[in-house]
């Protein structure tokens, strides 16, 4: 199990231009902000549900920011390392990378499969395909690509294998993308895909009614909340061999990074906004987490699976 301390530097909170004065920046980086005064200053982008939808967010530099801020951390490094290991790309190796984002693990492939070889990299944003063609250290064996995952632009069998890193949870019918990335590798090739479950997300502390209502919804609110388990019964439905399935647990005791990561100043005035919590269940809720962030008793964490397969 991955656990990330507060002693994890968080550059989206270093980086990132909150709307709000210096004051306020200073007082939520040390951790001691009252939250629910904070939360007035957050932009209203929902990390949940707004990755399907980056090219029309109000701010895209939240999303930017995001997985800059996963991208450094130990657990977001270990189980991508995995899954690059798994693919086990090799020199020549034509490969696909399903939502690419800012185009990093897709250099980490580039540069192993030498000059020969081919990192198709798509992404369904504009915006991110745009950063990753301006990265300094894009590779001539990277070819960039805005497509959607549900009805990719490429031949049967194209690729000796395929990636997709937390990909199908953004999309709403995540069974046709994974068809299609099935689709397009050859026969004998490798399909690796990670993928949380926000069923598995918990907080502590705080009321029992309280802390279900806050994560339940932060998982309802992604198109696919629960791919992570259905990922498993998709390999068996299309007939792949030598599947392997890895639970990744992450974790951390630091609410400031757990705010960045599982918005859960958003999300919770997201709740109250719905009707299932008052504005004071709301302030106390997140006055507890202040309190108990200051006395190290805070604790976030959820399960990711790792599943890959050899395609028939």
């Amino acid at each position: 199990m991955a656990r990330v301390s507060s002693k994890v530097r968080n550059p989206y909170l270093i980086n990132h231009k909150l709307r709000w004065s210096s004051k306020f920046s200073d007082l939520y980086k040390a951790g001691i902000i009252f939250f629910a005064d904070a939360s007035k200053f957050l932009p209203m982008d929902y990390l949940s549900s707004g990755f399907s939808k980056v090219d029309s967010a109000q701010d895209q530099s939240v999303f930017v920011s995001c997985l800059q801020t996963l991208c450094s951390l130990p657990y977001f490094q270990n189980y991508k390392k995995k899954s690059i290991q798994i693919l086990a790309p090799r020199n020549g190796s034509r490969l696909l990378e399903i939502g690419c984002g800012l185009g990093e693990d897709a250099l980490g492939i580039a540069q192993m499969i030498g000059e020969q070889g081919k990192v198709v990299a798509i992404d369904s944003s504009k915006k991110m395909i745009e950063i990753a063609r301006k990265d300094p250290m894009k590779m001539d064996s990277i070819q960039l690509c805005l497509a959607d995952a549900c009805n990719l632009p490429f031949r049967d069998g194209a690729f000796d294998g395929a990636r997709a890193d937390r990909v199908l949870q953004h999309i709403f019918d995540p069974r046709k993308a994974f068809a299609e990335m099935v689709r397009t590798i050859k026969d004998k090739g490798r399909l690796v895909v990670y993928e949380p479950d926000w069923g598995t997300f918990i907080i502590s502390p705080g009321q029992k009614e309280i802390c279900r209502t806050m994560t339940q919804l932060f998982g309802d609110t992604f198109p696919s909340g629960w791919i992570g388990r259905q990922l498993p019964g998709f390999f068996q439905e299309e007939g792949f061999e030598k599947i392997q399935i890895r639970p990744e647990t992450f974790s951390t005791d630091d609410l400031v990074l757990a705010i960045q990561v599982f918005d859960l100043v958003n999300n919770a005035h997201r709740a109250q906004k719905m009707g299932y919590v008052s504005e004071s269940q709301v302030e106390s809720w997140l006055e507890d987490l202040s309190e108990a962030h200051k006395q190290g008793r805070f604790f976030c964490s959820y399960t990711g699976f790792l599943v890959s397969g050899e395609k028939l």
